[in-house]
């Protein structure tokens, strides 16, 4: 049997500022600009076929009030030492690791970022 879903093509989160998360997933993490919408920015991964859109907002982020724990990112191996560095350049501290093959960091509205390679 086909599965009726072929994959996630979209990730919804909140954000109280908009440029800084920007500057975090287009500068630091590699993202590229999809599409532009006012009080939006939609995002989307070299290649990828997805999309991750932060929409302004001026209330209080739970990121884990909604039973998020951490969404991931796929850094190709040949890729995950530059990556590593990139973070490093920016002051962006891994909060945590899964062996050699995994980190955790925080992006600027709080939500657990996963950068894993295969």
């Amino acid at each position: 049997m086909t599965a009726p879903v072929t994959g996630l093509r979209q990730l919804a989160l909140l954000t109280r500022n908009l440029e800084k998360t920007r500057r975090f997933y287009v500068e630091t993490l590699g993202l590229k600009e999809a599409f532009e919408h006012k009080g939006m920015i939609f995002l989307e991964t070299p290649g990828g076929d997805d999309i991750i859109n932060f929409i302004a907002t001026r209330g209080r982020l739970a990121p884990r009030r909604g039973g998020l724990d951490h969404f991931g990112f796929h850094v190709s191996a040949r890729r995950w030492r530059s990556v590593l560095a990139r973070l490093r350049r920016s002051r962006v501290r891994i909060r945590d690791r899964r062996g050699p093959s995994a980190v955790y960091i925080r992006d600027p509205n709080g939500y657990t970022v996963e950068l894993y390679r295969d």
